[in-house]
């Protein structure tokens, strides 16, 4: 009997052993009975039947793919015909363990199917825009880098009526490699939702870069044209009014200034015709005085007849 006990303690303990898994922080696991999903483990503890069912872990991280996994640039036509070689990355998690293990167990690479169903709609969203387009950064613009991504994401999920839980796996991954550009079945059918999609980087190549750059450069040079000219424009317009404002005061100020002297002269001649009025005589010698001052000055030579009421006041009378 104790020969017995023994064994049976092993064979008790090894299917203890064989019944108890743990599912470690981050990652989730698939149980499987005969090859059929019974249920979803959590982190944690847990218990299996030994030689029925089996577990297959699975990363339930967010993941990054970048377009150079599969070292191949990724190259699309903007809406001029020019290439452009792109370099993205794409960060996705998956939502639905059950659907993600229903689509890897038939031999399915989900990055592949994603970056495929990616450059689909990559391609279709940069055909529509410019290379000006696809630099711009601007949230607010329709046509821009920013809400491009953002329209990839969302085709990429797609909407809720989209997703087709109920159609078999390998006809919704051959729908969605036939076409990756037109498809429209969204990416949660597979399990996985994508979460950001970034452009990193995008190149003319060399073949062709060296033109546009020549390009760029003519037409920035028209648009400098344009500003200087602009710029001479504006400074002739400042110019020509400062000097309309300019004569506009000194013709206000000389207005003024011969009103003034007008005025001045004005009572001046009142002043002399109220003095005058007053001694004739006096007035008169006075303005005699002030004609010799001004005559006799310098060398000038004065022919005048003695005779001349000019030098009336300059002679002596005689007594009689």
């Amino acid at each position: 009997m104790r020969k017995l006990l023994i064994p049976l303690v092993l064979i008790l303990i090894g299917v203890l052993v064989s019944s108890v898994y743990v599912i470690e922080e981050g990652t989730r696991g698939v149980v499987l009975r005969f090859n059929k999903i019974i249920e979803l483990s959590t982190p944690g503890l847990h218990f299996k039947i030994p030689g029925m069912d089996s577990v297959k872990v699975i990363d339930a991280k967010i993941q990054t793919t970048n377009s150079s996994n599969n070292n191949r640039e990724q190259r699309f036509f903007n809406v001029q015909k020019k290439e452009l070689i792109v370099d993205y990355f794409v960060q996705w998690k998956i939502v639905d363990f059950n659907r993600y293990y229903e689509t890897i167990a038939g031999g399915n690479n989900v990055e592949d199917l994603l970056l495929a169903r990616l450059n689909g709609r990559l391609r279709a969203e940069i055909g529509k825009l410019s290379n000006e387009d696809i630099i711009n950064d601007s949230n607010a613009d329709t046509k821009s880098r920013n809400s491009l991504m953002i329209r990839v994401k969302d085709a990429l999920n797609g909407t809720h009526h989209e997703t087709v839980d109920n159609t078999p796996i390998d006809k919704l991954v051959n729908d969605a490699k036939k076409d990756p550009e037109a498809s429209k079945t969204s990416l949660r059918a597979f399990g996985v939702e994508v979460i950001d999609v970034r452009i990193k980087k995008i190149n003319f190549p060399d073949a062709v870069s060296g033109s546009i750059y020549a390009r760029m450069r003519a037409e920035r040079e028209v648009i400098a044209r344009d500003k200087r000219f602009e710029g001479v424009k504006k400074a002739e317009e400042t110019r020509a009014s400062a000097t309309l404002q300019a004569t506009k005061i000194l013709s206000e100020a000389e207005r003024q200034s011969r009103a003034t002297r007008g005025e001045g002269d004005a009572n001046a001649a009142k002043l002399y015709a109220d003095a005058f009025s007053k001694d004739k005589e006096f007035f008169s010698f006075i303005r005699s005085l002030k004609a010799y001052e001004q005559s006799f000055v310098g060398n000038d030579v004065m022919v005048i007849s003695p005779d001349s009421e000019f030098f009336q006041y300059m002679k002596l009378k005689s007594d009689k």
